[in-house]
């Protein structure tokens, strides 16, 4: 019975003792994303999408408007078949306008993703290899860590190993 005592007080002892010796980093990835070369470059290419579709939009709403006006000048002299068909059509391009304003704020997210997910599995990459060759359990990203009490900063070598400054 000694003996089991014993060995369970030494079982205990050792797992405690590899839950303390654990390392805890933390990195700031906005940081990171920041500092990579060609990440400006993303607001660039982000802005010109974002301008060819206002282009377009502008595109649909000129046309509708342009239409609109001239069904206003010819309401009165129309046939009711042709009244309907040009109401129709109106209302089609103004429905077509509405669902592609609704379709602009995917498109945009979709975009923002094509052009930073490069970046983001660097990082990812980075980090991961930073937290096995230095022996770290756990890095946590400062953006979303709500408490710490230590642990170690280790933005430095994620910089080195993606050989930014």
């Amino acid at each position: 019975m000694k003996k089991v005592l014993l060995a369970l007080a030494a079982l205990l002892f050792v797992s405690t003792t590899s839950t303390y010796a654990q390392k805890y980093g933390h990195v700031n990835t906005q940081e990171m994303f920041l500092a990579m070369p060609g990440a400006d470059s993303i607001q660039i290419k982000l802005k010109a999408f974002e301008t060819e579709l206002t282009e377009i939009y502008a595109g649909m709403v000129s046309e509708f408007q342009s239409k609109k006006e001239k069904f206003d000048q010819e309401a009165g002299t129309m046939s009711t078949t042709v009244r309907q068909y040009r109401e129709k059509e109106l209302t089609d391009l103004q429905n077509r306008i509405v669902e592609f304003q609704e379709g602009v704020q995917s498109d945009m997210q979709e975009k923002q993703l094509e052009l930073m997910q490069p970046f983001q599995d660097r990082i990812l990459k980075a980090i991961e290899e930073v937290a096995k060759e230095n022996s770290y359990a756990y890095i946590f990203d400062t953006q979303v860590l709500l408490y710490s009490e230590g642990g170690d900063d280790v933005s430095a070598l994620v910089k080195k190993k993606l050989g930014v400054k």
